[in-house]
């Protein structure tokens, strides 16, 4: 993957996937499979290729489960090292834990239960309490690991993740009843849940689901032949042979944690090797607002114009009764302020449904899809219109009638904002817009600025 990183905000500008199967088949100590460190070898030596075609100086690799537990893993890395000069680092299960639970943070800093970061071979647990994370570990359940010549047998391979987790530390105690499920296994059922229950925002960041829901489909999942899998959702199709372990395990874990929600994250490792080496004065930014910034391409200009427009309109704002917490709505508003521009540059005609789009769907970290549906629907007023029509079913799901309200309150200021000043920070500083007692709205230009209003 290749990131652009600007702050806190880490957006994927490349992203190449192969499956080498290096932990198929292999016991602990064991070797590691001829072909898959041919497959392997050889899209490193695509990706070597592709990292200097790009001109990128700054290179993280880290390998996990396979490469620790076989006897020829850190023979195979030196390789890599020597020859495409990737610096290559095969590093524990703690380790691999820990920059998980980083990955989670980095996109949720208020973190706290417990992450399980589901890969091919292994099985990483931690517990994370208010974007800390513990001492992690490490359980030899991947779908490569629970693989065999035999037909899959789901009763078998609970049996197998229950005994591992019998011997879990991170799971003993009480939690909070939340679950952060990372890895792409995972993020397939949970599209399968998303399929089946027709749920109109499909962005799997946050997507949460409650325990009786994910028991259920589960227990589904893990019944189903990979054909069945393949007509359920097309994207999870990729991942139909991992399927029904994966969602052994996830049901096995569920029921032994007694957790009651599952919140899927799309980041993990790599964002966490990532927000481990980054500065802690950018750690400590906001991820949505960072996040918003680098989706504005962060020109210097609109950064000034939002700050403008956070002056002018907070102390209106402010003073509402909260709608999602105080501290919430005021995070949500300042990410609105930023977005205020987005869609400057595009035709007037699409200019409120594409800002509509990009703000629902785009990849940034930090918000929930509620609050992804509340700044969508606040920037598609601050161009001149509802929400489109087609996005109706999110609102009724994921918004209340006062959120829909104060986000339609908010692009309509955010509108004003703009077309009084011209989008000009000082020309926004010349006006001001109060509130009266009597519920009217007043604004006002200062002396020798009165041809702004007409």
């Amino acid at each position: 993957v290749v990131y652009r990183v600007a702050g806190r905000a880490l957006t994927p500008t490349l992203n190449e996937k192969v499956m080498a199967g290096l932990g198929r088949g292999i016991e602990p100590g064991g070797r590691l499979p001829e072909k898959a460190l041919k497959t392997a070898f050889e899209a490193l030596s695509r990706f070597r290729t592709i990292i200097d075609g790009l001109g990128i100086r700054e290179i993280e690799a880290v390998a996990t489960s396979a490469m620790r537990e076989s006897s020829d893993g850190e023979a195979f890395a030196a390789r890599v090292r020597r020859e495409l000069k990737i610096p290559l680092r095969v590093i524990s299960g703690a380790e691999e834990a820990r920059l998980s639970a980083l990955g989670v943070i980095a996109g949720a800093p208020r973190a706290s239960g417990i992450v399980a970061d589901l890969g091919g071979s292994s099985l990483e647990l931690v517990r994370v309490e208010n974007g800390v994370p513990g001492k992690g570990e490490t359980h030899l359940l991947g779908p490569l690991a629970l693989a065999s010549d035999r037909e899959f047998d789901p009763l078998q391979a609970e049996q197998i993740a229950l005994k591992s987790f019998s011997t879990s530390k991170v799971l003993e105690g009480p939690s909070n009843g939340v679950l952060f499920a990372v890895g792409g296994a995972w993020r397939s059922i949970g599209r399968i849940d998303m399929a089946l229950n027709n749920y109109p925002l499909r962005v799997l960041q946050n997507y949460e689901m409650s325990r009786s829901e994910i028991l259920k489909l589960c227990s589904f999942i893990a019944k189903q032949s990979r054909k069945s899998l393949e007509r359920l959702e097309e994207a999870a199709a990729k991942r139909a042979d991992a399927l029904p372990s994966a969602a052994v395990v996830l049901e096995a874990l569920i029921r032994k944690g007694g957790f009651r929600t599952v919140v899927l994250s799309s980041y993990g490792l790599r964002e966490g090797v990532l927000f481990d080496r980054m500065p802690s004065e950018d750690r400590a930014m906001d991820p949505l607002l960072a996040g918003v910034e680098a989706l504005v391409g962060g020109d210097e200009r609109s950064l000034e114009f939002a700050d403008a427009i956070e002056k002018w309109l907070e102390p209106i704002f402010s003073a509402l009764p909260p709608i999602f917490s105080e501290q919430r709505d005021r995070v949500l508003r300042c990410a609105a302020y930023r977005l205020a521009d987005l869609a400057g540059v595009l035709h007037p005609d699409h200019r409120a449904d594409i800002a509509f789009e990009i703000v629902l769907r785009g990849p940034y970290a930090g918000a929930r899809h509620d609050e992804r549906a509340f700044l969508a629907a606040a920037v598609a007023r601050r161009y001149g219109r509802r929400s489109p029509e087609t996005s109706a079913e999110i609102f009724e799901r994921l918004l209340s009638p006062e959120a829909i309200a104060r986000a339609a309150a908010l692009g309509a200021a955010l509108r004003l904002a703009a077309d009084v000043s011209g989008r000009s920070p000082n020309l926004l500083q010349a006006c001001k817009l109060s509130y009266q007692p009597n519920g009217e709205l007043w604004l006002e230009a200062a002396d020798g600025y009165d041809a702004l209003v007409t």
